[in-house]
């Protein structure tokens, strides 16, 4: 019985790894952005740290704040600095296009993410 659970706690370990990519899960990716322009619905946004999305630090495009978690997207503004979740699809366009975006987070003086209220 024993060996039956060793055997199925590193199976789990296994899967538990297997199934992240650089500290997110899977499917699910993100990047730092300074905000340049606030409008409704969308916000255009300048690309400061990639982590693992794929996207060009100092590219420039518009994400839209219409965000499917639970979360709210917080009051942003011009210079804000921010984090976004998405699903890590791009779309072969100019300016670039993203697919699902998760959440948007606003980054404290540290690069670290604020809650969302």
């Amino acid at each position: 019985m024993k060996r039956w659970l060793s055997v199925l706690v590193v199976f789990s370990c296994i899967i538990a790894l297997f199934g992240c990519e650089n500290g997110t899960i899977k499917g699910r990716v993100y990047f730092n952005a300074q905000v340049l322009e606030v409008n409704k619905g969308y916000i255009k946004v300048r690309c400061v740290e990639t982590f693992n999305s794929g996207i060009s630090v100092d590219e420039e495009f518009s994400v839209t704040t219409d965000v499917v978690s639970n979360s709210e997207v917080p009051e942003l503004n011009v210079d804000d600095n921010i984090r976004v979740v998405f699903n890590g699809e791009i779309m072969e366009s100019y300016p670039i296009q993203l697919g699902t975006i998760y959440a948007i987070y606003l980054l404290d003086e540290n690069g670290e993410v604020l809650p969302n209220n």
